[in-house]
């Protein structure tokens, strides 16, 4: 694509994809006015370089030159990815000389010779950015600005400029995200047209190699969202890898064999629930989460019975517990040892968060992690682990910071996969090959062999 969307005779010069004509014929007639029958607010959502901010920048600027003294609103977020990639693109593609208008850096304001305004604004830095009253708004990766800030900036598209207060929306999908149940779960509002794009709908307009470079490099959960523009990834996850229909089993018929080597992960609570993750390793490395216990408020007692539900296995805790307390007969104790002199067999956790991660993760891109389908706490919370979002104004790397919220079963879980990871499991000889496990192991082999083609 050019640098600019002027040809050498200074006349607009482009070739829309069949989505951004789907927006463009919607507001503008042939001659290029603005139709009176029109949507109040359209959406389009999509993959890398599907044309979404290309498109709106240029309604943004045929409307501000058509129509005097209008006055309207293009936000994003942070002021750094607003001034990065917004206004540098606004700039380049629309050089002011060419659009006719002058840019005030230190407003941040592309004032046009009819008096027309775009206010570039950023949440994290512009105070006032609630405090004006717009004929039109646009928000650039929408899922990444709070709603009450969305709700609040329609607000204040009361101008009189244009037969509706136009709302142009735009961002990639996500998952856990207001966009998504804006548009998906409660459908499209009313006067509102919605568009989905992927990359492939601009490819006469990128490089020949950049999607099948994308295809290559980015992990799968990135290709759904970032080359198709899928709502269904689960963006920000720390388990990428984990595919709940792949991972996600029955229990074997006749249990877990006796020659494999199985193993507690424990992290203790108190208000917050402590948690119990049996798991268990086979000939092949495999690792079978197959047996939970997630309860608030029990004694240590109760905690060392439910232990023994699987026989004496040893547990792999946080050491944290070892912290001294104070006993009711004025000494000193500590959780830990109130749990060993319950019976519990105790070893200290690994805590490297980082590379406990890692590890599970890779399991779970192996395939060599299952997860039984009974342990619901497990499965519920693997799905939904989070890295912390990055704040407007910091660091905009993506953060390696996890959601300490509802993740009990992710460390128990991840204490337990460290101290199984150098185990070896032999086979018992004579070896039954009818044993319920290998039916089972068979019949998701081959799911794995189709699945990863």
């Amino acid at each position: 694509m050019a640098s600019t969307l002027y040809n050498e005779n200074d006349e607009l010069d482009i070739k829309l994809n069949p989505k951004q004509s789907i927006i463009w014929n919607s507001i503008f007639n042939p001659d290029m006015t603005i139709k009176q029958d029109v949507y109040r607010e359209f959406s389009y959502w999509g993959a890398y370089r599907c044309g979404k901010s290309l498109i709106y920048m240029m309604i943004a600027a045929i409307i501000c030159k058509q129509v005097p003294g209008l006055n309207r609103l293009y936000c994003r977020a942070t002021y750094g990815e607003l001034e990065d990639s917004v206004i540098q693109q606004f700039l380049q593609l629309f050089p002011p000389i060419l659009a006719g208008y002058r840019y005030k850096f230190h407003k941040r304001e592309a004032v046009f010779d009819n008096g027309s305004v775009i206010n570039f604004r950023a949440f994290d830095k512009d105070t006032k950015i609630l405090s004006n009253e717009y004929d039109a708004a646009t928000f650039c990766q929408a899922e990444e600005i709070p709603h009450r800030l969305f709700l609040q900036v329609i607000g204040r598209l009361s101008g009189s400029k244009l037969p509706k207060n136009f709302l142009f929306i735009e961002g990639n999908p996500e998952d856990d995200c207001w966009p998504k149940e804006r548009y998906i779960e409660n459908g499209v509002p009313d006067d509102c047209l919605y568009v989905e794009g992927s990359t492939f709908d601009n490819q006469d307009n990128l490089p020949k190699d950049y999607i099948p470079n994308l295809l290559k490099e980015f992990p799968q959960d990135w290709v759904d969202k970032y080359v198709y523009g899928r709502w269904s990834v689960k963006v920000g996850r720390v388990y990428s890898e984990f595919r709940p229909e792949i991972h996600v089993i029955e229990p074997f018929k006749n249990g877990i064999p006796d020659h494999w080597y199985s193993i507690i992960g424990f992290d203790h609570g108190t208000e917050n629930p402590s948690a119990k993750d049996w798991l268990a390793v086979d000939e092949k490395g495999r690792i079978f989460i197959y047996d939970e216990y997630y309860e608030r408020r029990k004694h240590p007692f109760e905690l060392a019975e439910a232990s023994k539900r699987h026989g004496s296995l040893t547990t792999v805790s946080d050491y944290n517990i070892k912290a001294k307390i104070p006993k009711a007969n004025g000494t000193w104790g500590s959780i830990w040892g109130d749990l060993e002199e319950e019976g519990m067999r105790l070893v200290e956790a690994t805590k490297d968060k980082k590379a406990n991660i890692l590890l599970v993760n890779s399991l779970f891109k192996q395939n060599r992690l299952f997860i039984f389908d009974t342990c619901l706490n497990t499965i519920r919370e693997h799905r939904k682990y989070r890295y912390k979002p990055v704040r407007p104004g910091k660091d905009e790397n993506h953060s390696e910071e996890v959601i300490k919220s509802n993740d009990h079963t992710c460390d128990a879980v991840q204490y337990a996969i460290r101290y199984l990871k150098d185990k070896k499991v032999t086979e018992p000889t004579p070896y039954a090959k009818e044993h319920t496990f290998e039916y089972h192991v068979h019949r998701y082999e081959q799911d794995l062999t189709l699945n990863n083609g």
